[in-house]
């Protein structure tokens, strides 16, 4: 996709939207013996939710899955646009886009999965992670070079950033 085309489509970004299983993590299930689920989160994702939020891009997350550690990592990156255990993830979106009155284009979704596709198909800014299924790459603008769960979200982070010429002024806090 090239950069110039991009540009266009993310300028008027409000809203990025994240799958979590295969997106924010490896999408593989951990269970404990006690059958507790455990979650493992790449913590580069994880400032480049912040990165997006200091920009004021707000960050959600849709997914069909829910668990206490996903909870927990949400709410330490403060993502209020919180929906899990929730397969219907289109009619998720089209709640949201009318409760804050967003246009389809104001929206990115980084989803990984066939579940996926219908909102793949509905946002403005549709893109996937390097190992998602052939078919759910056919409907993404972009595809990350990293793995989901391994840094997937930070590159796309600093894509949307980059491209709208502000990832620069944002990085000079840490320079």
């Amino acid at each position: 996709m090239k950069i110039k085309k991009l540009s266009g489509i993310l300028k008027d970004l409000k809203l990025l939207f994240l799958d979590v299983d295969g997106v924010l993590t490896d999408g593989k299930l951990y269970y404990t013996e006690n059958g507790e689920e455990i979650k493992v989160f790449d913590v580069r994702d994880g400032l480049g939710i912040k990165l997006l939020q200091k920009a004021g891009i707000e960050v959600g997350v849709i997914s069909g899955r829910s668990s206490k550690a996903l909870v927990r990592r949400l709410e330490e990156l403060g993502i209020s646009e919180v929906h899990v255990g929730r397969n219907d993830k289109l009619k998720v979106l089209e709640e949201v886009l009318q409760r804050k009155g967003l246009k389809p284009k104001e929206v990115g979704f980084v989803g990984d999965d066939y579940l996926d596709i219908p909102v793949l198909k509905a946002v403005g800014f549709p893109a996937t992670v390097k190992d998602a299924p052939e078919l759910v790459k056919r409907y993404a603008l972009y595809v990350s070079k990293k793995k989901g769960g391994e840094g997937a979200v930070r590159e796309i982070a600093e894509l949307i950033l980059s491209v709208r010429g502000e990832l620069k002024k944002l990085l000079e806090d840490f320079a």
